[in-house]
């Protein structure tokens, strides 16, 4: 009887660690000097994603509301996500890119959930973008996660440009 419990104790762990041994994290912030009330104003609309330079136009089906889907034209392909969580009070929004082939070609990650968030910092903010995934089909975890990370520092870096001049 304890063996079986043992091996099946083992068999889970192994199934456990296997399944996360696949997802990589990366994760991005700025510090800006300005309260986060006036960040969040800027970034917190999950249809709004105007601040980020690779974004020539963004919509949501449906707002802040949860499965609300957003459509990010990134001058020619578009990009597909829905979002999961929506907080003002906590100042954090959390979505995922609809896997398909398409949002493959663009980013090559599957299984991508990711959440941003504004929080205080001295007499400033901090925004902070982790996400978590998969390498798509055929793509490698530096090649995915350096992907990422262009996507997050090119928005991060232009947002802290954009609300230091405001």
């Amino acid at each position: 009887m304890k063996a079986h419990f043992l091996a099946t104790a083992l068999l889970a762990a192994a199934t456990l660690t296997a399944a996360a041994a696949g997802k990589e994290t990366v994760t991005e912030s700025v510090k800006i000097d300005a309260p986060p009330a006036k960040v969040w104003a800027r970034i917190g609309h999950f249809g709004d994603l105007s601040w980020h330079p690779a974004i020539k136009k963004s919509e949501a089906s449906n707002g802040e509301a949860q499965d609300s889907q957003r459509r990010l034209d990134l001058g020619g392909p578009a990009l597909w996500e829905a979002l999961i969580s929506h907080s003002d009070a906590e100042r954090k929004y959390t979505y995922r890119i609809l896997d398909n082939a398409e949002n493959q070609k663009l980013l090559p990650v599957s299984h991508y959930v990711a959440t941003i968030e504004v929080k205080p910092s001295g007499q400033g903010s901090e925004v902070v973008w982790v996400g978590t995934f998969e390498p798509a089909a055929g793509a490698t975890a530096e090649a995915a996660k350096k992907a990422i990370a262009g996507v997050y520092r090119g928005g991060l870096d232009n947002l802290a440009k954009a609300l230091a001049t405001n």
